[in-house]
């Protein structure tokens, strides 16, 4: 039986809700590529519908066991992930790599400024965190299996 995958951090949904935001997913049919924030990375998304698999090759995904942003950028895409499409505002264009590189992969840190800024667009954050809750338990309740074999991260 295949493993599933670990509960996503929150802030990869935040990632993933910013990817759908400025377009950066690609899909064709069952699969995706999926740029990265700075465009430097495109990540892969491969998807088994009937199996209720998926596999993505960034690090969370690869490295740490919990289905990373691009994945679930692409469930959004393919209204596999249902989600208020309201929620994207304000996450457009926010530089997630560039985040993470100040911040040195300090999640919390992360988190903090994106919804520092959030709040200073006017985006109500009560509202945001409902929707980040929402989605969050909807991807548990797909309950999908990591599909082999998985592609290693690009470098």
């Amino acid at each position: 039986m295949a493993a599933e995958w670990k509960p996503s951090p929150v802030i990869k949904i935040y990632e993933a809700l910013g990817a759908v935001a400025d377009g950066r997913v690609e899909i064709d049919g069952d699969t995706a590529r999926v740029a990265s924030s700075d465009k430097a990375k495109t990540y892969d998304v491969r998807h088994d519908p009937a199996a209720g698999s998926i596999t993505a090759n960034d690090n969370g995904s690869y490295w740490q066991g919990y289905l990373g942003y691009p994945g679930i950028a692409y469930l959004m895409a393919r209204g596999v992930l249902g989600y208020d499409s309201g929620l994207t505002a304000g996450l457009e264009g926010v530089p997630w790599k560039e985040l993470a590189t100040r911040y040195r992969n300090d999640w919390a840190k992360v988190e903090k400024h994106v919804r520092e800024d959030l709040s200073g667009k006017g985006v109500d954050l009560d509202r945001f965190d409902a929707g980040l809750a929402e989605i969050s338990s909807r991807l548990e309740e797909l309950a999908l299996t990591k599909l082999s074999p998985r592609l290693r991260p690009p470098k």
